[in-house]
């Protein structure tokens, strides 16, 4: 009996645990794993338990399937609670999905695409002026530059956006208050009234425009002391040198043209005395024939700019330096000393610069706009106040992964005040490598970047104060290495992760920096505060030991950092005015595109800047199909973006409209959704088909290459249809087999207009190896034999056979000629006395896109007219023979406006 009891008792003790526990499963993910795209889990439930599972603390469903297709880094956790005692099991799990379109840049970060420009309301403006750079005497005939800043009484940019106008000119986007552009190169001699204005401002320049122009040529050296005077017209037709003891200095409202590729090598000094009203310009003759640009190589060299507007340097492609292989406006070396004052950088075709070892940068009211990078510098010194660095290369929704930075600093030391970066397919500053150095940002502004506005790595020593990080896939980042960062009274608003410890790159070593985080506000990001990395050793944490943000502003408490504030609108709002907040903003539409396909959340509607109050909007959308809706958008103060509902008939055609701004003003057009209008795109060509009959040449003689032209005359030759050869039996025309090496085809076609084409395809049937040409250019050479530009001459052999292979390629329509064409084909054997030959070849013409169509539709009181081409312009005309004028785009891009009145309408391409 006792042993008997003593049983029992042992298997409750040991039964119990068992029944409290429940084995907990999950499916489809296992921890610290990635997957592409896509991944489909499942928790497993168990009778006599209730589960609560949570994917980054939003409930999920359990006993089933469950898709997780965006991009991100996930926190899976499961409870499962015991009905009958209450014990809880917990499993936790950890997982990436990857968006492989990113490439490998994105670990754990859903992809970022910037928002574009919303357009401010006019109290943005307020109290500011135009500063405006352009020439007030130009050659007739060139792009004239124009340079624009928004600024206040301490000549501070005031960061609100705009159009700069003026009547019949190309406008100009200002973005946080500078932007670049140009006035239309056909502008007639005389003079020209540019009355510019935005936001309620203006200004009046006026311009005269030159008829003949007298240039004075210069190249070479220029030895000892060179002045260009004020106003002087100077073309540089050749390379140009400023030894060490020389000097070089430009007056006032000079105009420097460059031939393309033209560099200027300067080792002495060079001193430009520009102004505001009548800058310096160096430029090309236009911006598709860019001139070269600056090597200073020596600590001897130094350009001291002030009003000077460089435009379109970099003709290499492959003369760059550092991360990007363009060439740069300033490649130097050994310390050289560059030093620019209200003046620009704009629209280069490669980088702003490069530095291999030191160098003094100061620049001062300076914008860069428009280039690949703002270049790579190692051991440099820069101070920078009052400046801006935008676009690179441009402001589109592509995403690319090639360095395109604003700036990349790998060792020396960087001062920033009250400077703009912002609109960069990568890094505003990527402070990247293994250097060290301090960097310091006082009120600076980092938006639409779309990796980081500011990424650490090294041992850099950071400090920002008073700075926004506005809409970028990251604020800052504290990354590899050991650097060290301190951020007091920053902003970040609208990023993927606003203020970061760690690396979203796959194992790429250890974060043992140091990142101290303090009375900044960080709000309305995907992830406010982020420590998370997966490095190798140790990976998969969170950085309590090195991350301490403490006595900030945040949207949601993290229990890994709870020594925060929780962001409260109503009460925290006024917060915002020292970051630049308005109490009254602009709002508008922040679509890029016109179709509902490329709008998965719906359609976006942003603010112009973040504002201290809550701001509200109605909208109305009315479609063909006859749907009608209404509702409001409400954004707390500091947040800046909500979505419209998107309709669900993709077929109708949508009319987006906003109306009664609370603490906002519409500053933006109505918004338009339209299925695909398909341009009227033709047929493909046949220009030679591959049964045509061909002119041959089967003789051992050398033809040399005159036989490859037109006006060859191969009256003499054979002829027969294609397939050609012997030694196969499927020949449709026999070859005589008289050992020769190679054996020579021609064939005439017509072309009426190489313009319709927008390439050739080429497809070529051969045995054992061929050489095509068009029209005498080579346009396609078999992989077996000696690649290009290796020269095929008559007794050049295949280095391997080639039974029947086909090659294929896609060439330039530019091949083509209206009238008569040629195309010549050479076959080469593998040995002379191989047994057989082949060859049959056709020409397809692939058409150039169709023309743009135009349609109209009524939507509630409107005529809404839309083409198929949102990059055309839409024009109007009292009368068929005009004149023509643009009509004011809908939206941008263009391809919508309303019909008023009764006109002509037509599409420019």
């Amino acid at each position: 009996m006792k042993c008997a009891k003593f049983v029992r008792v042992f298997a409750a003790l040991v039964l119990s645990p068992l029944l409290l526990s429940a084995q907990i499963t999950i499916t489809g993910v296992a921890d610290k794993t990635t997957y592409n795209n896509t991944v489909t889990l499942t928790v497993g439930t168990q009778a006599g338990f209730d589960y609560n599972a949570t994917l980054n603390w939003q409930p999920i469903a359990t006993g089933g399937p469950v898709v997780v297709n965006k991009p991100d880094f996930y926190e899976l956790r499961v409870d499962a609670t015991n009905q009958s005692g209450g014990a809880v099991t917990s499993l936790y799990r950890r997982f990436i999905v990857l968006d492989t379109s990113r490439v490998g840049t994105e670990w754990g970060l859903p992809p970022h695409v910037p928002f574009p420009v919303i357009q401010s309301a006019s109290n943005e403006f307020s109290g500011a002026r135009l500063r405006v750079l352009t020439p007030a005497n130009f050659p007739a005939g060139y792009e004239i530059p124009v340079v624009a800043w928004v600024v206040d009484d301490q000549d501070h940019a005031v960061r609100a956006n705009g159009v700069l106008a003026s009547a019949g000119q190309n406008s100009v986007q200002l973005k946080r208050g500078v932007g670049s552009g140009f006035l239309a190169s056909n502008q007639a001699p005389g003079v020209l009234n540019y009355t510019p204005s935005v936001g309620g401002l203006a200004t009046n320049k006026s311009i005269t425009l030159e008829s003949g122009t007298v240039w004075s040529n210069v190249s070479g050296t220029l030895s000892g002391v060179t002045t260009w005077p004020a106003q002087a017209r100077i073309r540089v037709t050749g390379h140009l040198a400023v030894p060490a003891g020389s000097s070089l200095t430009i007056g006032a409202g000079a105009v420097v043209l460059l031939n393309s590729g033209v560099n200027i090598t300067n080792n002495g000094a060079i001193t430009i005395n520009g102004t505001v009203d009548e800058p310096v310009i160096f430029t090309p003759n236009s911006r598709a024939q860019p001139w070269g640009g600056f090597f200073m190589r020596t600590s001897t060299g130094s350009l001291i700019g002030t009003g000077v507007i460089f435009v379109a340097s970099g003709a290499d492609p492959r003369g760059g330096a550092g991360h990007r292989p363009e060439q740069c406006l300033f490649l130097v070396d050994n310390a050289p000393t560059i030093s620019l004052t209200d003046s620009a950088a704009i629209y280069l075709a490669g980088q702003m610069g490069h530095a291999y070892s030191g160098g003094t940068f100061t620049f001062t009211r300076f914008l860069l706009q428009r280039a690949t990078t703002g270049g790579e510098y190692t051991g440099a010194n820069w101070t920078v106040n009052d400046s801006a660095f935008i676009d690179f290369p441009d402001d589109t929704v592509n995403f690319v992964d090639g360095d395109n930075d604003a700036l990349y600093f790998v060792s020396g030391s960087y001062t920033f005040t009250n400077t703009l970066f912002g609109w960069t397919k990568d890094d505003g500053i990527d402070s990247g490598g293994s250097g060290y150095g301090p960097l310091t940002y006082q009120s600076c502004w980092f938006e639409g970047a779309v990796h980081e506005g500011n990424s650490l790595s090294g041992y850099k020593s950071v400090l920002a104060r008073g700075t926004v990080y506005f809409d970028c896939g990251q604020g800052i980042e504290d990354g590899y290495n050991a650097p060290t960062g301190r951020l007091d009274n920053c902003f970040f608003s609208m990023n993927q992760s606003g203020i970061r410890h760690g690396d979203n790159y796959p194992s790429i070593g250890n974060y043992d920096g140091r990142f101290l985080a303090t009375n900044c506000i960080s709000i309305y990001n995907h992830r406010d505060l982020f420590g998370f990395n997966w490095n190798s050793s140790g990976g998969w944490t969170n950085s309590h030991d090195r991350f301490w943000p403490s006595n900030n502003w945040v949207s949601v408490q993290d229990t890994n950092y709870p020594n925060n504030f929780t962001w409260n609108p109503a009460n925290d709002g006024w917060r915002l005015a020292a970051f630049g907040g308005r109490e009254r903003v602009g709002v508008g539409f922040g679509a890029r595109g016109h179709a509902l396909a490329v709008l998965p959340e719906g359609i976006p509607v942003g603010l112009s800047i973040f504002c201290t109050n809550q701001v509200s909007v109605d909208y109305v959308v009315d479609g063909t199909d006859g749907s009608h809706m209404t509702g409001t958008l409400v954004y707390p103060a500091g947040l800046t973006r909500r979505f419209i509902p998107a309709p669900s008939n993709t077929n109708a055609i949508y009319r987006f409209a906003l109306q009664n701004g609370v603490n906002a003003d519409v500053t933006g057009p109505s918004y338009y959704i339209a299925p695909t209008l398909a341009a009227s795109t033709p047929a493909s060509s046949v220009l030679v088909a591959s049964n045509a009959n061909w002119r041959f040449n089967d003789q051992t003689n050398d033809l040399g290459t005159a036989w490859r032209a037109l006006a060859f005359d191969d009256s003499s030759w054979s002829n027969g249809v294609a397939e050609l050869g012997f030694g196969d039996g499927d020949e449709a025309t026999l070859i005589a087999s008289n050992l020769q090496s190679t054996t020579y085809f021609r064939r005439t076609f017509i072309v009426a207009d190489p313009t319709a084409f927008a390439n050739v395809s080429v497809r070529l049937l051969r045995d054992d190896a061929g050489v095509v040409f068009i029209n005498g250019n080579e346009v396609l050479r078999s992989p077996n034999l000696p690649a290009a530009p290796s020269i095929i001459t008559n007794r050049q052999l295949a280095t391997a056979t080639g039974e029947d292979s086909i090659d294929t390629a896609t060439v330039s329509a530019t091949n083509l000629v209206a009238g008569n064409n040629i195309v010549a084909v050479e076959i080469h054997q593998q040995a002379l006395n191989s047994s057989d030959i082949s060859f049959a070849l056709s020409l397809t013409g692939n058409p150039a896109p169709g023309r743009p169509r135009l349609a109209f539709v009524r939507l509630a009181d409107e005529m809404v007219l839309y083409s198929s081409d949102n990059t055309a312009v839409i024009e109007e005309a009292s009368i068929i023979t005009g004149p023509w004028t643009a009509v004011t785009p809908a939206n941008t891009p263009t391809g919508f406006s309303t019909v008023s009145g009764q006109k002509f309408y037509r599409l420019r391409k």
